[in-house]
This record gives structure tokens, sequence and C-alpha cells, in this order.
């Protein structure tokens, strides 16, 4: 508790303590979308299951790429006006979705909520890597994951309430609250100054001037190295949508435990992350620790999805049992895999460049984000047991690429920063 508490109290610095604010109370109202936002388009909206899905994930493609272009505006511009924009736009999206009843207004919509959604993630990047004080950028990002997680748990809950009441009015409710969540958390914002921006045409030494300086804007797409941990990270990410969209489909169709758990494991897992996201993270100092991190994570993984696949045929106790062991390993793998992750894809990249290289990294998830549903339901609930070995074995593979690509680049630093010879 006291860690908690310790936790809580965040970064002493007014900007970081304000960004932290912002992203939370952010996350409040992507925690009730992501629970509730496909059943408000069937129940209350009028749209067949099929419209629904079709319109979510075309009009998320729509949206791919946008953020590698707005996270370069965040670094060429100054990254607090690009999150608030981006913000913005994600509010416009949410209100918007009142008005949708058929499947060519939901593509809209779910464009523009992609490219906001981008757009916050890539820009809000860039601007951590500038608020983060020398040799305590792990200390705050881990700071943000554990108060995201928090926004998370709360925004479930809240759709946990509106599902329970499933009608017309209840759904209204829940979208007005995610449209205001994006309005204040853009306010907050906007009390931080400006932050100049991080890439600039300097004039100077050839020797000292940046990629882009030299002719290369789009730094972030030609760093083969980092692409590479993208879609390693990538991969390894569809460790979330095996407990949003395996597991519950896993417990009705294939365990005999009570149907309401299938509901209930999500928020019991994100409230283990939540408790457990600092202290569980607390060894990450530097690039190294953070690919241990995350190399670790994949074999635990594998080991949760093994107790989960036990739990078909098994008595209702038992299959009880075997559900919670693996939720609750789930949720530590979680833990590691994301902060190893979160951690890697801003000390892999080039400083001056954070946006743009945040884009990249959020187009890559955003394609997985994608598939993510058919591969899950194909491995986890339709083959069944060998699948969710099979699944677990390629998201530990996935985890040692990305520690892989963090020696590799360890290597190159070490090369470009040689030792002092003593004379």
């Amino acid at each position: 508790m006291n860690q908690l508490l310790t936790a809580l109290r965040g970064p002493q610095d007014p900007r970081q303590r304000l960004l932290a604010l912002s992203t939370v109370v952010n996350t409040v109202g992507m925690g009730m979308f992501l629970s509730a936002g496909t059943i408000f388009l069937i129940r209350s909206a009028g749209l067949s299951p099929i419209e629904a899905g079709v319109g979510l994930t075309v009009g998320s493609l729509l949206g791919f790429g946008a953020g590698v272009l707005i996270g370069d505006q965040a670094d060429r511009r100054g990254s607090r006006e690009v999150v608030i924009g981006s913000m913005l736009l994600e509010a416009a999206a949410s209100i918007g979705l009142l008005f949708v009843h058929s499947l060519w207004p939901l593509l809209i919509v779910a464009a523009a909520a992609a490219v906001g959604r981008a757009g916050t993630g890539s820009a809000r990047g860039a601007m951590i890597g500038v608020l983060a004080e020398e040799g305590k950028g792990a200390q705050l990002r881990t700071y943000l994951r554990a108060v995201t997680n928090v926004g998370l748990a709360v925004g479930t809950l809240g759709a946990a309430f509106v599902l329970a009441v499933d009608t017309r009015e209840a759904y209204v409710a829940m979208i007005l609250t995610d449209t205001v969540t994006f309005l204040i958390a853009a306010g907050i914002l906007t009390r931080l100054p400006h932050i100049p921006p991080t890439r600039s045409a300097a004039k100077g030494d050839p020797e000292t001037k940046t990629a882009e300086q030299k002719g290369h804007r789009w730094v972030a797409l030609r760093d083969v190295r980092y692409l590479g941990f993208t879609a390693a990270s990538s991969v390894a990410s569809l460790q979330y949508f095996v407990l949003v969209t395996g597991l519950p489909l896993w417990i009705v169709m294939h365990t005999s435990a009570p149907r309401w758990m299938a509901a209930a494991v999500l928020f019991f897992e994100s409230t283990l992350v939540a408790l457990t996201q600092i202290p569980a993270t607390r060894s990450i100092v530097d690039p190294r620790s953070a690919a241990r991190l995350l190399a670790r994570s994949g074999p635990l993984f594998l080991v949760a999805w093994a107790l989960i696949a036990a739990a078909s045929g098994q008595g209702v106790w038992l299959a009880v049992a075997a559900l919670t062991a693996g939720v609750v390993l789930h949720a530590l793998a979680e833990v590691w895999q994301a902060a190893g992750t979160f951690e890697l894809s801003f000390a892999l990249a080039q400083k001056e460049s954070l946006g743009q290289y945040q884009g990249v990294h959020g187009f890559g998830h955003g394609l997985i984000e994608a598939v993510a549903p058919i591969i899950v339901i194909a491995m986890c609930v339709d083959w069944g047991a060998p699948g969710w070995i099979a699944l677990g074995l390629v998201v530990a593979l996935a985890g040692f690429v990305c520690a892989l690509a963090e020696r590799t680049w360890s290597r190159t630093q070490a090369d470009a920063d040689p030792l002092p010879v003593d004379a």
C-alpha cells in the first residue's frame, strides 16, 4: 500500500503532473469505449454485429499512417499543440457516434477517431521525451503506464454500469462522458507552456547535423533496426487481444466456469496490472534492463496460457482455479512486456525525432490490432489448447527478438562512443 501511495504522489515537476493528469482522464474514456463501444453500436445505434465489426476495422485501417505524419509535425512544431489538436479530433469523432445509424457514417467516424488516436499517441511520445528529466525517463514512463492502467480500470467500471442498465439513455451518457474526457484532457494540457520543437533546420558543423538536416527527413522509416523492433513488439502485443477477445469466448464456449467470469476477468486483470505496475518494473533503469524484462515476459505468457487452456474439460472449481492462476500470471507478464516495450520504443529512437518514431511504433501496433481478433479467435478458440501453446511460443519468440534488437543497438552505441584511452 505504501508503494501505491508513493506512486500516486507522482513526479514533482508540475509539467509532468499535468501530463499525467491529462493521461489518466483521457484513458478513462478509452476504457469505457473499449469495454462497451461495440455493444453501443449494436444495441443502441442499430448496427448488425457484422456492420459494427467491418466499420470499426475498415475505419481504423483508413487512419493508418497518420501517426507518423502527425508525430513528425510534433517534432517540427512542438508537441503540446499537436496533442491538443489530436484530442479535439478524438472528441469530435466521439460525439459523432451519436449520429451513426448505418455503415458509411461509422466508417467516417472510425477513420477520424483512428487519426486522432494515432496523433495523440505519437505526439504525446514526443512530449514525454522533452519533459522527462535527464536520467529519469524510465521513472516517468513507468508512472505514466501506471496512471494509464488506473484510468482504464475506472473506465471499465463505468462501462459495466452502462451495460447493466442497457438503455439508449445510458449509452448516450457514456458517449457524452467519453467526449468530455477528451475535452478535459486537452484543456489540462493548455496549462503547459509551449514545448519547443526538437527538430529544426539548424546551421552549423556538418558533422553535428542530424539525419534530417543532411537531407533525410523520414529518419524513422529508414531505421531498419527500429523497424525490426517495431515488427517484433507488434507481434508480441497480440497478448492484449488474447485477454480481451480470446479469453471471454474460451470461458463461455470451452469451460464449465460461470459465465459472469468472462466479464470479470478484464477488470480483475486491469486492477492487478495497475497495482503491480510500479513495483514489478522498478528494476528498469536502462535499455538493457528493459529488454531483460521483455524477454522474460514471453515464457511467463506461455505458462499462463497453458493454465488457461488446461481449464477446458475440468469441473467448475478446477476451471475457475486454473483460469484465475492463468490471469494472474498473464497480468505480471503483461506488466513486464508493456514496460520493456515502452522503454525500448523511446531508447532505440533518435531523441530529436521521438514523435516520428512513436508514430512508426504505433503504426505497427495498429496493423496488428486490425488483424488480432481473427488470429486470436482462430488459434485460441477454434484450434483449442494447441493454439494457446502455439500462440504463446510466437509471443515468446517475438519478445526475444525485441531483446536482440536492444543488444545490437547497444553495440552500435558502444562503437559510436568508444572509451577514452589514457595518454
